[in-house]
């Protein structure tokens, strides 16, 4: 269940960070001289949520922060909000009762809101003269907890928001690039580029940030099959090292750090101030939606339909479009189906087989399209809110193969998972051309058509239920799916099962090996740790969540 803070003030906790209680825990003094250096940015945490617990419980605050809990912005704003909410621990959750336990616990203790170079580098230095776990942190959009940390101080890059439209030049690119502060979320990020002609790529939801996990994980969404993934589009990255020292990196500069961060995972390597990424002439662009239920029919011919759907997709993503969906066991919706350069004709013709399929099993669908001047009018008309992490996820990518000639038995599976209450929602893309520089996305990013992605609905009132779904999901869901591809397959950094049992091999793939030693090399210390990031199996986190050496 919950915990609290351990007492222990003269432990010898030298394999572990210093911890609030330990004996070298910075006093308040200090923490006043800190913020003086930071020109007083630094944030002391007020767990969102306070206004729902006794101390301080407010029945109209409580009421206004659960209404809008699962909007993202909610959470984007603030310095600590943690949206995966099985790494708040239960502490200070919105839907547990007033008498639930309301500690700062799970989340960090202090974020400095920064805004410039200097202010990382302090950080950087106060992280390490105290020995105090170092977290980077921009909107805390995160699946896997990787944005919060007990007993941690944050570098909060959330408004580092400078942009500018460049024309770049260099051994592997000539034209057009935008370059994005760490802050800088997708909406952002794509507005600024529409103001200049252009498009850049970015993921679903508008809020993520460009230049974090997301880009440094690899990246998908719905321009990438058209114009590669996230982690294809980085021309340099300008960063912090845990040395304090600014670096660019670039396939020209610190070559292999350029490759490291441009896929092989966020808040490892280094704190980025800046991306630089590629910008690509906008224009027509087009969008369509289709939706179907099990109204009226039977689970297997529901299930026909969506195997009709999974049968179409090479046709589809190889002729550049994008799609995303989701489905329960009950219904399927496609929302949307993306063509960057391609007119609704071509999309829809795209897309007739698979209308024409449903027509013929009995299927009643709802299908729409329409013509776009720009992506980010498509971006906006066609592209649904996403709501904040309320599932707990499992995911695979899936390659062409499966797609190609396990059709069949890829639907049973989907059949058989979703018989479990879940719903499932692909990404779909082609990938496979590899970019002219090379980076840390993994080979199978090349060779998949989906990124499946299993969630069970979390539940806020029963830590063991989540445990129980967890496991299932661990245990059961994601096998299912590692059955059908060859070697038990890949998956997406950012959005796969917190406790992947093999997740170096997973997350990394053939990368894991090359990867660590860029981590060593530029952070020997570990000073950047994440659950699950490269290097992290070196730490574990005890039962209080105090950040330890593992061996």
């Amino acid at each position: 269940m919950g915990f609290a803070w351990s007492q222990a003030t003269t432990a010898n906790f030298s394999s572990c960070r210093c911890f609030p209680g330990d004996s070298c825990w910075p006093a308040p003094s200090v923490w006043n001289d800190f913020n003086a250096t930071v020109g007083g940015k630094l944030i002391a945490t007020v767990p969102l949520a306070t206004p729902c617990h006794s101390m301080t419980f407010n029945q109209a605050e409580c009421d206004a922060i659960r209404a809008k809990w699962t909007v993202p912005t909610t959470h984007t704003e603030t310095s600590s909000s943690i949206m995966a909410p099985w790494f708040a621990n239960q502490s200070c959750e919105a839907f547990l009762p007033p008498t639930s336990q309301c500690v700062i616990g799970a989340y960090v203790q202090y974020a400095v809101d920064a805004h410039e170079a200097s202010n990382y580098q302090a950080t950087i230095n106060f992280a390490k003269k105290h020995n105090i776990r170092l977290v980077i942190r921009n909107t805390g959009h995160d699946w896997l907890g990787k944005s919060t940390g007990a007993g941690a101080i944050a570098i909060w890059t959330h408004h580092m928001k400078d942009t500018e439209v460049l024309d770049y030049e260099s051994d592997g690119y000539s034209g057009k690039a935008l370059k994005v502060g760490a802050g800088v979320q997708f909406m952002d990020a794509f507005k600024a580029a529409h103001d200049a002609g252009l498009v850049t790529v970015g993921g679903t939801c508008p809020t993520v940030g460009m230049a974090g996990g997301y880009t440094q994980g690899g990246g998908h969404g719905l321009s990438v099959s058209k114009f590669g993934l996230g982690a294809d589009q980085a021309l340099e990255w300008e960063v912090v090292t845990a040395d304090g020292e600014i670096l660019t990196a670039s396939p020209d500069e610190n070559a292999d750090l350029y490759w490291a961060l441009s896929g092989g995972g966020g808040g490892t390597y280094a704190a980025v101030l800046s991306l630089t990424v590629k910008a690509h002439p906008d224009g027509l662009t087009a969008g369509a939606n289709l939706t179907f239920s099990a109204a009226g029919i039977s689970q297997d011919k529901f299930f026909d339909g969506i195997e009709a759907y999974i049968s179409g997709l090479p046709k589809v993503l190889d002729a550049g479009a994008t799609s995303t969906w989701l489905n329960n066991n009950d219904t399927f919706i496609l929302s949307p189906a993306v063509g960057v350069g391609m007119s609704k004709k071509k999309l829809d013709a795209l897309h007739q087989p698979v209308l024409d399929k449903l027509k013929k099993l009995g299927i009643n669908y709802t299908y729409y399209s329409a013509d776009f001047p720009s992506f980010l009018a498509m971006y906006k008309a066609m592209n649904p809110e996403t709501a904040t992490a309320t599932f707990q996820i499992g995911s695979r990518l899936i390659p062409r193969t499966v797609i190609t000639t396990k059709t069949h038995a890829f639907r049973k599976a989907l059949q058989n998972i979703a018989g479990y209450g879940t719903w499932i929602s692909g990404v779909s893309f082609n990938v496979s051309k590899t970019p002219h520089v090379p980076n840390a996305a993994f080979h199978a990013w090349r060779e998949s058509l989906v990124s499946l992605v299993v969630g069970t609905f979390y539940d806020y009132q029963s830590r063991e239920k989540n445990i129980v779904n967890q496991k299932l999901m661990t245990n059961t869901i994601v096998p299912h799916l590692s059955s059908l591809i060859p070697g038990g397959g890949y998956a997406y950094l950012n959005e796969g099962d917190p406790w992947e049992p093999k997740w170096q091999q997973v997350f990394y793939g053939e990368n894991y090996g090359r990867l660590s030693f860029i981590k060593r090399k530029y952070d020997p210390d570990d000073l950047f740790y994440t659950w699950t990031g490269v290097g992290s199996e070196r730490w574990k986190q005890a039962a209080d969540l105090r950040l330890c050496k593992a061996h």
